[in-house]
Formats: C-alpha cells, structure tokens, sequence
C-alpha cells in the first residue's frame, strides 16, 4: 500500500507554525517527514525539535539537500537532488543505517544509478504541476509504470498530487505518496490527510 510522505515547505510551515504542524501530521499515523526549506540559514533549533518529536513517534525526519546538516543533527536521513552531491558521498557521511532518498526527475537510468548505488528511495516527479515548484518539469506517468517493474529500491512520487489526481498515480503502486500544499489547504491537516488516506485506502 502506497504511503504518505510528508514535506515541510517554508511558505505553508513557516517557522512560526511549522512544529505544530508536524505534531499535526505525526498525530495522524504519518511515518516520514522531510524538512524542505530553499532559505539559506537553516533554523538548527527547530530541525532538532522536530527529529526528537519523530522519535517519540518512532516516525523519520528526512533533511533535504544537506548531508552534512543531517550528520551534525542527527536525522533519520537525507533526501538530495542532482546538485547535492553524490549518493557514495552522502552514504560516507551518514552511515549504512540512514536513510538516503534521491530524485531522479523522470530518468529511469538515474534512478537505476541510484539504486546500484546504495539509494534506499528513488523520488520520480513532478507528476503533476506543481504548486510549490513551478518551474518543475512533468514528468510522463510511463515512467512510473516502468520504475514499478524494474526497480527492486522504493519508489516515490512527487509534484502536485492531491486529493482530485491521487488515484491517477496510486495505479503505479508508488511505495511513498510525497504531499506539500495539499496536506496544509483547503482544510485541516487532519481533514486532508483523513481525506487522502481514505482514498489511498479505497484504492488498495
């Protein structure tokens, strides 16, 4: 059954609301959670807080793009794109125990690379356009098909879904579901995820 991932996002969690927010998400079963934020400056503060607060879930705290910042704090993991260094590296840094996601847009031999590489997750997106990142290229859903029959790792998608396209992309069997804006609008985290979840369980 496909499951949902979590991102923080600096427009929808600022820092003001962001650890209520994950409370939130974590009240509801949630089980991954990636801390993405595009500033500069990282707020060390609350990323510890909320990998202690994933503890107490016995849920992860992905960091995105930052190895090194996800040794020094001691996350569950890292998730980094083509400008964040490579999957041997990151895997150097944090150990065999910590999780490693990668994003591999929608190239099939990135992703295979990934997975010869030690990748615990390939990430393929966007799916849809996205809200967060307009600029994303779509990835083509025959993409999708095939990452589920070849790859033996995890697959993820990301990019747009919400509760309208979900049941588009859960015919591929995604292992993870990454959700930004739809899990924060148009009503509580807790109806929008009761709501998402529900239709993930409809479909399986």
């Amino acid at each position: 059954m496909s499951e949902i991932y979590a991102l923080s996002d600096d427009f929808f969690t600022p820092e003001d609301v962001i650890v209520k927010s994950i409370h939130e998400i974590l009240d509801n079963g949630i089980k991954f959670v990636q801390f993405r934020s595009k500033k500069k400056e990282k707020n060390e503060k609350i990323i510890s807080e909320l990998i202690r607060l994933c503890d107490d879930y016995h849920a992860y705290l992905i960091i995105n793009d930052d190895a090194l910042l996800a040794r020094k704090l001691g996350a569950h993991g890292v998730h980094i794109g083509k400008d964040d260094g490579s999957i041997i590296k990151a895997r150097e840094i944090l150990g065999e125990n910590k999780i490693i996601g990668v994003s591999c847009y929608d190239d099939l031999t990135l992703a295979l690379n990934a997975q010869q590489n030690g990748a615990s997750y390939a990430a393929f997106g966007a799916v849809f356009k996205s809200p967060t990142k307009k600029d994303a290229k779509i990835c083509n859903h025959d993409v999708l098909k095939k990452a589920a029959e070849i790859l033996k790792i995890p697959t993820c998608v990301i990019g747009g879904i919400n509760a309208g396209n979900l049941r588009q992309i859960l015919k591929f069997h995604p292992n993870f579901v990454a959700i930004v804006s739809a899990l924060y609008h148009p009503r509580s985290i807790t109806e929008n995820l009761k709501n998402l979840q529900r239709i993930i369980n409809e479909y399986n």
